[in-house]
């Protein structure tokens, strides 16, 4: 598995299975590694739904995984943007370098060392000459819609989010254990060959 943390709190994502063409995902949310979802909570009224991790939501993806990419591709061109696989049982939301509620702060600056304040104006400098920085932040939000609960039946929109303040280097560390699980996967069932043979002319 793969695991975004910051300080106790954490995300955890694992591809947990590929059936029928669509990837199976799992994520948790944690606290000091325990989820902090209550386990009696969860759909468990088959065997998709009753096929999870203590404390984990499920979701899936037809075809190949979209996580990754996404990701990729938020680090590179440092954009607002979100991902959600084919059903919505989870959406990401990454902001760099943007703060929820994503709305001007009701705080004034009152007073400010002369010793932050040089840290705070070489460090713009810096950013200015090399664009991308380790320690440049984002807002990490993981939506999971209610229907992963017990008695839901239908998508709500509604649900769940955690949000957490990564840097620039904890998200790639993410991404680089994610695509690593990812390879593992692909092996493990056969991915590519799989689509193509389903590419295949019959």
């Amino acid at each position: 598995m793969a695991i975004l943390q910051s300080e106790h709190l954490s995300f955890e994502f694992i591809y947990t299975g590929f059936e029928h063409g669509c990837l199976q995902y799992q994520f948790l949310y944690k606290w000091k590694n325990h989820s902090i979802i209550k386990e009696s909570l969860l759909k468990k009224n088959n065997e998709y739904w009753n096929n999870r991790i203590d404390g984990a939501f499920l979701s899936n993806e037809d075809g190949e995984d979209t996580l990754l990419p996404f990701l990729k591709t938020v680090l590179k061109n440092g954009q607002a943007d979100y991902w959600e696989p084919i059903e919505p049982d989870i959406l990401v939301a990454i902001y760099p370098d943007r703060y929820f509620p994503f709305l001007k702060s009701h705080m004034k600056l009152v007073y400010e060392s002369e010793e932050h304040k040089s840290k705070r104006i070489a460090r713009e400098a810096l950013k200015k000459q090399k664009g991308k920085l380790p320690d440049d932040l984002f807002t990490f939000i993981v939506f999971v819609d209610a229907y992963n609960f017990d008695d839901a039946d239908a998508y709500y929109g509604e649900g769940l989010s955690l949000h957490l303040m990564p840097t620039r280097q904890q998200l790639e560390t993410f991404v680089t254990d994610l695509e690593k699980e990812y390879q593992l996967f692909k092996t493990k069932y056969d991915i590519d060959n799989y689509h193509e043979k389903i590419a295949e002319p019959t």
